[in-house]
Order: C-alpha cells, then structure tokens, then sequence
C-alpha cells in the first residue's frame, strides 16, 4: 500500500486503518509520528462537548484557564493561546487585529497562503519583503534587517502600516534575525508577527535556534502538530510581555476564525503535548539533536546526496529539516520523492523540484534514521555502480568512435535554474482583482497580464502569483516545467492549470482608493 494505490476503499477510515498497519515509516508532519505514547485509547471516549466541569475555550475560566496561564508561564508570554484551526486562524487573528484601523500589511514574499486569504477578506494592501535565495538548490534564504530598514524608510509616515509579517523558519528550515527585526519595527511602534509554524520546537534545546517569542517579537504563532507530539491541527499562539497588541483585540478575531465547537480531543492532544514539554523536553531533546548530529555526520559520505545546510548563508538554521538534495543528473525532487516511497517505503513530507523534505521530530525513532540513511546508501550505491559501468563501456569503445567517452564524474548538482521569487510587479490590492472582470486565456498566452487568481506548488502553499500580479514569461515556465514533473501545482480554477483568469483588457472600474 503507498500513495499510488489504486484500491478502492469505502470509508476513510478504512483506508486509515490499513495505512497504520503497513510499515511506511512518516517522514512528514504530524509530529507524534502516529507513536502511541500519547495515547492508549480511542478519541472517540474523548469526544465531547462544552458540557459541565469542562470549561470554554473562547471564554475560558476553570480548567483551560489554568491550563493556558500555566503554558503562558512556561514559554514567559504575556499570554498564550490554544488553537485548534492550526496555525492558519492564528495567522488570520493576528493581521486582522494588527489591521483594525491601519490598511497596510509589511509581508514577507514567501508567506504561507494564509496570509493572503487574510489580505482577501480584509482587503488589505501589502508590500512584500524579498528573501535572498540559493540559486544552486532553489530555497529563498532568511529576510535580513536591511531589507526591513530600506522598505521603512520609503515611506514618510508610519501611521498606515499596520504590522510586520515574517515567516521563520521557512519550510526549509531556514531562520531570520528575528531580535534585529524587531527592534527596527518597535523603534517605529509598528508590531512584529512571526509565522513560527515550522519552529514550536524553538528554544527546547540548545541545539535549536532561538524562538522568535524570546527574541522580541509581537505575535509567534507556532504549529505544535508539525515538529512536537500532537495532533494534526493543533497550534498556539503566543503574545509577547512587551506587545504593542492588545489581547482584547486579538481574542475577538480567535472568536471568529475558530470553531465555535472546538474539539476536545485536540485541546487535549495540547495539553499531552505540553506536559511532555515540561516534564521530559530535556531528555527527549537531547536524544533528538544526537539523533539528528549523527544522521548528518553519516551523510557526508554522500557524492551523489547532499543534506542543505543555510549556516553562513542566513542568519541561522533548523538542522531538524532534513532538506535532502540529489545531483540532478539522476534524479530531481519528484523522482526521489517516488523512490524513496514505492522503493523503501518512507513517506516524506514534499517534493520539490530540486528536493524532497524529511520532516523530523523527537517522536521519530532510531529505526527510522536508519532506514533513511540505508535508502540513501543503497541509491548511492546504485548511481556509482551506473557510472563505473559507463565509463567502462566508453573506455572500450573509444578506438571505434561510435559512442562519445563518457566525462569524468565531479560533484554536480546540475544548472541554476530560475525559480526564486523575483520582485512582482502588483498592479492591484488582492481582493480588488479577485472582483475584476475577466478573460480565461492560455497560461502560455499571459504574459503581461494581470492575475486575478492565485498559482501555488502544496506543499508548502506559498503563492508563486498572487492576483493583482503581472504574469511573467518565468512565472509562466516555471509553471509548466512544475507540472511535466508531477508537482502539486493548485490554485487555479482550472485544475490542469493550462488557463489562467486575467484583468479584462480595458475594463477599468472607478476607485476612491488606489493601491
């Protein structure tokens, strides 16, 4: 059983239930790694509602109460929050309180698309912060200060902007400088909010980077099912001592964007996982970063694999991201995603065009290092056996020139290719396209026209385009060549993504407001 089966099950649940019985070991969030050390029974006695000596999430006063001010006192927040809509209503609440009377929202380009959902509903107008970016494996790198200080200075007065949006860590692993950041924006009085979703495990060891809370910022929100034990859909969101976001404001926002029958089995899987941060994080920790040390160690070995490191190429990293990276001569991002789940059964988390990502956690097990490291071998070794053949078979047919002599190998991980998030050309606010009259033209045919939908690979939901935004010629075959390999390209009302909805030419609506 993988992810190409083709058997036909009548529930979910079914399907489900045979998955968990196969030996697919889960490179890929969430972080309990399905490890029944969190629980022994079925969520189903678990399940019920706001009934007596249970409390309210949205109105907490017993139970979840102190169960919150006790996590607030452990992460040193002014306050802290359960979520049980995931990271994504922790982004929404955030900018939505941030933007209450201001309309300008200071976002990084490579924000999850929640952050623009946000941007659609409350029709706010953005100006996009660019990260570097590694044009050798195709992975934006941190958002640095300056970057920060240079946008700010454009403008003369601070009153319109409403907040700093940041994502860090990325997918990827890679983190900014979140202290500088945020003593440029308070300088300003302009509050900070960092999408740490990928980051929950910060600052539970030393060998993890810094939590964006500790160093200053307004709003962390931290999916906890991605990296810690706990349930998918789980996140908190923190706010500092020191912010200049009021609670009052944020929780009528939490009110609107989270269920208003919120699960207990997923508060509880918080409170689970919680309790195990404060009782056990420095003995499981510590066995993580051994774990994650060694496979790394071992890796180096590898000619034809490498493991991504940004360290000296951003502010810092999350070695926990096993970002695994092959010479593109014998396999992009998308072929060894397929291998690694058909040949060795382990399911990563995604596949990029250049990588695949192994998601990690302290729930992930000593045998599952060693299966990866051994799938890693066994395809080394397969690539090796390949060459050395090929090079002797040109060896012996050099007298008679029917077969080219094959070149010496080095450590190639092919051509630079195009795919970083060039700065984009906004012609609108996002919901203002939206609400555009439009064309459905071919992709091909769209160059210089204006988006009024999104296009995004999922995982990791981050736009490539954004409605308001001109089409480019790269947008455009970058786009095409996603899709020859069999990436998730999703966003597009047309599902085959070989038309796109563009502003109709010539169709120019009076506004009070412009952009």
């Amino acid at each position: 059983m993988n992810g190409t089966d083709n058997k036909e099950y009548e529930t979910l649940y079914e399907k489900l239930e045979e998955y968990s019985e196969s030996d697919y070991y889960p490179f890929h969030m969430p972080g309990h790694k399905r490890n029944q050390r969190n629980a022994d029974k079925s969520p189903y006695l678990y399940d019920i509602t706001e009934i007596d000596g249970f409390d309210c999430l949205h109105y907490p006063k017993e139970i979840i109460k102190k169960r919150i001010e006790k996590v607030s006192e452990f992460y040193k927040s002014k306050k802290s929050y359960y979520l049980i809509n995931g990271s994504t209503c922790g982004i929404m609440s955030a900018l939505s309180a941030a933007s209450e009377r201001k309309k300008t929202i200071i976002m990084a380009r490579n924000s999850h698309q929640s952050s623009y959902n946000t941007l659609f509903l409350l029709n706010l107008k953005a100006e996009y912060l660019y990260p570097s970016y590694s044009e050798e494996y195709g992975i934006a790198m941190d958002i640095q200060p300056e970057a920060v200080e240079k946008l700010l200075a454009e403008y003369d007065s601070m009153e319109e902007i409403a907040a700093i949006f940041i994502t860090s860590p990325t997918y990827e692993g890679v983190v900014s400088n979140i202290k500088e950041i945020a003593e440029i924006a308070h300088k300003r009085k302009i509050p900070l909010i960092v999408d740490e979703a990928h980051g929950a495990h910060f600052g539970m060891h030393a060998a993890f980077p810094h939590s964006a809370l500790e160093d200053g910022a307004d709003i962390v929100i931290q999916s906890i099912h991605k990296t810690l034990p706990s349930l998918t859909q789980t996140a908190i969101l923190h706010i500092s001592r020191q912010s200049l976001i009021a609670p009052q404001d944020l929780e009528r926002y939490l009110r609107i964007y989270q269920s208003s029958s919120p699960s207990y089995v997923l508060l509880a899987g918080i409170d689970r996982c919680m309790d195990i941060l404060m009782k056990e994080r420095e003995i499981l920790f510590g066995k993580y970063a051994e774990r994650l040390n060694n496979f790394r160690k071992n890796c180096r070995e590898f000619r034809y694999f490498k493991l991504f490191s940004a360290l000296g190429q951003a502010y810092d990293y999350d070695k926990s991201k096993l970002v695994i990276i092959p010479d593109f001569r014998y396999y992009n991002g998308m072929k060894l995603y397929n291998a690694f789940l058909n040949k060795y059964h382990l399911q990563m988390e995604m596949a990029s065009e250049r990588y695949v990502i192994a998601m990690t956690s302290v729930n992930d097990t000593d045998e599952g290092f060693e299966r990866l490291y051994y799938a890693l071998e066994d395809m080394e070794r397969e690539i090796r056996i390949s060459v050395r053949y090929r090079q002797i078979y040109s060896d012996k047919s050099q007298n008679g020139g029917n077969v080219q002599a094959y070149q010496q190998e080095a450590n190639y991980f092919g051509k630079k290719i195009n795919i970083g998030y060039e700065k984009a050309v906004v012609c609108r606010k996002i919901r203002d396209a939206y609400e555009e009259k439009y064309d459905m033209i071919e992709l091909e045919m769209a160059k210089g026209k204006i988006s009024t939908e999104f296009i995004y690979l999922y995982p990791p939901g981050i736009p490539i385009l954004a409605p308001g935004e001109i089409i480019t010629e790269s947008i455009i075959q970058n786009v095409k060549r996603y899709l020859a390999q069999g990436l998730n390209v999703q966003g597009l009302s047309d599902e085959s993504c070989h038309t796109i909805k563009v502003v109709r030419e010539n169709w120019k609506p009076f506004r009070f407001e412009s952009i």
